[in-house]
């Protein structure tokens, strides 16, 4: 009756560990950005002196109609001799401190050209894991383009803290430009876009701590209490297996002690 219930409880705590990330209801991260080509900017240093941004993770898909960011830029005027484009983008993922393959900081790398002139932009950085809703978390600082110039390609460095469960995330870049109304061009940065996957987590996941003795470890979150418990779990069924093989009684040995009575 003890080890039942120890594999009980073991299942029982099985069950609690499993479904944690739904029990992150919000996201911390820091990004900075600049031109890739301004080299009086460390985009690293830059980023370690930014402060870090809490929000709310997002339950269902943004309405933009309805927005206030939308009703705020009602009304104003396009120019219609203008066409935007992300001509090229990419995603380098950095920081892996565990050696899971999951990085808890990326660097976003996009080229936006536009039609004809010159054009002064923003864009919103979204991230989405696994098809749940995309979730904001940086907008850029306005910065000019100049037709298919390349060297205004822009350059954003992240890292995500908390919130974030291990996963294949994709990346969705939005360009606002001063002098249009609404979005001017966007791209979902994924695997299709990519050719590789975006393997994220946040920091969280993937600290590394030294231990009193002086030993090395690495803090995987629940999902390494969770592979602990069903490690434990395992060698409590072992266990109770072997323990009723015992008790069960051998009927030749039981033929054999009746011989024996007078």
């Amino acid at each position: 009756m003890k080890t039942i219930a120890i594999v009980m409880l073991s299942v029982a705590l099985l069950a609690v560990e499993t479904p944690v990330f739904a029990a992150e209801v919000q996201q911390a991260s820091r990004s900075a950005g600049k031109l890739k080509q301004d080299q009086g900017i460390d985009l690293a240093a830059e980023l370690e002196q930014r402060e870090l941004v809490v929000k709310d993770r997002p339950e269902a898909p943004e309405n933009y109609a309805e927005s206030p960011t939308a009703q705020r830029l009602e009304g104003v005027a396009n120019r219609h001799d203008q066409l935007f484009e992300i001509y090229d983008a990419d995603v380098q993922l950095t920081a892996d401190f565990d050696g899971d393959g999951y990085h808890h900081a990326l660097n976003v790398v996009f080229d936006v050209d536009v039609s004809y002139d010159a054009a002064t932009v923003y864009a919103k950085l979204y991230l989405s894991r696994e098809g749940e809703p995309w979730s904001q978390y940086f907008t850029t600082d306005l910065f000019d383009i100049h037709g298919d110039d390349v060297t205004d390609t822009y350059e954003v460095a992240t890292e995500l803290v908390d919130g974030y469960a291990p996963g294949y995330y994709d990346v969705l870049v939005e360009i606002y430009s001063l002098d249009h109304a609404y979005m001017v061009a966007s791209e979902v940065l994924d695997y299709h876009y990519l050719g590789k996957d975006i393997t994220l987590e946040a920091l969280y996941w993937d600290e590394v701590y030294v231990s009193a003795h002086g030993g090395v470890s690495v803090s995987s979150g629940a999902g390494s209490m969770a592979t602990l418990l069903l490690f434990f779990l395992v060698i409590q069924v072992v266990i109770a297996a072997r323990g009723a093989l015992a008790l069960t009684p051998c009927k030749k040995s039981d033929d054999n002690k009746k011989n024996r009575l007078p």
